[in-house]
């Protein structure tokens, strides 16, 4: 009898293994997905500047309403970690522009293929150079997304669903705003320019949602939101670029980016080398 009793008291007072929390399941699928050694990936991208009514941008000719600029991206391509990624580009701008770029990253410099010439023996060959101005082209970079991850704030369990008949794990967290305000200010060349970039950061939305695999602890897909009110000043800076002819450096812009990033067709065959460079005159 009193074995009988031990033996259920021990039983009862055995607690169920807890299920693993968002963060831990998030920590696990970034080891998981740091062991990898290729996928495929692709994106769309959304980016809308509203830019003050003085401003003189966008070029009538692009069809976009007046002060506002949009760009719209899609990608498909390959990875190869830790350290590559190579995307076939689809570019829009507005209504009236699209255009092609096929853009390549092996450790953290990027080519872009500048078309195609033909050879002294008759065959076609692309070209490849570097960019001045890398920003222009927006990439999406696979690794400082998944990078990124690991400075949000705890994620809330938004609920389990399936993605390409998966079962995957529904999380949604926010930047850490601390270190966002970090990562973005070692890129700044003017320190004067700081405070605005702290205020644009506080003030600003920066939403994220992964989905992870429940068996296999994979990302399969990545969504960032953000929005965020960036003086024209900080706006050139962070884009390297500058303010078109007759308009002012003073004011705000309206910044509005949403990315959907997807993985998949993990350790399959990738092949990323580096490409012939053009050959300067």
């Amino acid at each position: 009898m009193w074995l009988l009793a031990a033996l259920c008291l021990g039983g009862c007072a055995s607690p169920a293994r807890a299920a693993d929390s968002p963060s831990q399941v998030l920590s696990v699928a970034l080891q998981t997905m740091s062991a990898l050694k290729t996928a495929y990936a692709d994106y769309t991208r959304a980016q809308v500047y509203h830019f003050p009514v003085d401003y003189p941008w966008p070029p009538a000719t692009l069809g976009m309403p007046p002060h506002t600029y949009s760009l719209d991206l899609s990608g498909t391509g390959e990875v190869a970690f830790p350290d590559r990624f190579q995307y076939m580009i689809t570019v829009r701008l507005g209504p009236n522009f699209q255009s092609e770029v096929e853009l390549m990253s092996i450790q953290g410099i990027i080519y872009e293929q500048d078309g195609a010439h033909l050879d002294f023996g008759g065959s076609v060959t692309p070209t490849w150079s570097k960019p001045k101005n890398t920003q222009n082209l927006l990439p999406v970079d696979p690794f400082k997304t998944l990078q990124r991850l690991r400075g949000t704030l705890a994620p809330r369990d938004l609920g389990d669903t399936t993605i390409a008949g998966v079962r995957v794990h529904h999380y949604a967290m926010e930047m850490d705003p601390v270190k966002l305000i970090a990562e973005e200010a070692m890129a700044l060349a003017d320190p004067s320019l700081r405070p605005a970039l702290q205020d644009a950061i506080l003030k600003g939305t920066f939403n994220v949602e992964v989905w992870i695999g429940v068996d296999d602890h994979l990302i399969r897909r990545i969504s960032t939101v953000e929005a965020r009110r960036d003086t024209i000043a900080l706006h050139n800076a962070e884009t390297n670029s500058a303010a078109p002819p007759g308009a002012s450096d003073q004011g705000i812009v309206a910044i509005s980016d949403r990315i959907v990033l997807n993985f998949h067709d993990f350790n399959s065959l990738v092949t990323i080398k580096p490409p012939n460079l053009r050959q300067t005159p």
